[in-house]
């Protein structure tokens, strides 16, 4: 190989290794920014884990408190009276017995209950078809063990409302002649909401209305669940007492 042909190939390497440095210390050097900032990512994901870690336990408090906030605020939300709900006839079918439901709520608790019919009626049951309950049979009453969230509201007719939810125990006993179905002494436990509206002074006749659902799991209220399903509304036409929810802010 003839001198001048050795020195272009040693020009042309050398120009090539000049071209190229530059490129591969760039290249390396985005290399290396990418594994920083993909080790700052993991360390600041990490940190935010831990960080959403801690501030449940906070936001648990946090929603308790509010809970609490509301009872304090909602003091002078407040009712009680009876509801009437026509069941079927145990002959004809039609909704013309009557079945009264005591019920009362404020900031603190709320239950509603039947405590006897005094008419015989049929009950259309969730698992069990239609079952007859002879006078003096049905006994219901929800009594709630937790207050866990207020809402205040105002309706477009410039009703009042407070729905309230939370725990109950559920009593409920159907005792026949021959058989007993539930308890007055052992409950089971649901989850409720209750809905009240306040139509002003005058009770059913202003406009108040009361429902309180029951929500029954199958496994936690097997009886209840049987006979309600899995969710049932008690409520009927406000025959007596009053609904009192203060204006909303």
């Amino acid at each position: 190989m003839s001198n001048i042909l050795k020195r272009s190939i040693g020009i042309l390497i050398i120009g090539f290794i000049v071209g190229f440095a530059p490129i591969y210390l760039f290249k390396t050097s985005q290399v290396t920014e990418l594994k920083d900032s993909k080790i700052e990512l993991t360390t600041e994901n990490n940190q935010l884990t831990k960080t959403v870690e801690e501030l449940q336990p906070l936001e648990k408090k946090a929603n308790l408190l509010e809970a609490e906030l509301s009872r304090l605020i909602l003091t002078s939300a407040s009712g009680g009276g009876v509801n009437v709900k026509l069941m079927p006839d145990p002959i004809t079918k039609e909704l013309t017995v009557k079945l009264s439901e005591v019920f009362s709520f404020n900031s603190g608790h709320a239950f509603c209950r039947v405590d006897t019919n005094h008419e015989a009626f049929l009950m259309p049951t969730f698992l069990m078809g239609d079952v007859l309950m002879e006078k003096n049979e049905f006994f219901m009453a929800m009594s709630t063990t937790s207050m866990d969230e207020f809402k205040l509201s105002k309706n477009s007719n410039g009703s009042n409302k407070i729905v309230i939810s939370g725990e109950l125990d559920c009593f409920t006993e159907v005792a026949k002649s021959t058989m007993k179905i539930g308890s007055k002494e052992i409950a089971e436990v649901a989850n409720y909401r209750i809905e009240a509206i306040d139509g002003g002074v005058g009770g059913g006749g202003a406009g108040d209305t009361f429902q309180f659902t029951a929500y029954f799991d199958e496994t936690e209220s097997p009886i209840n669940y049987a006979i309600f399903g899995p969710e049932f509304t008690f409520t009927g036409d406000m025959v007596d007492g009053e609904i009192t929810i203060l204006n909303p802010r």
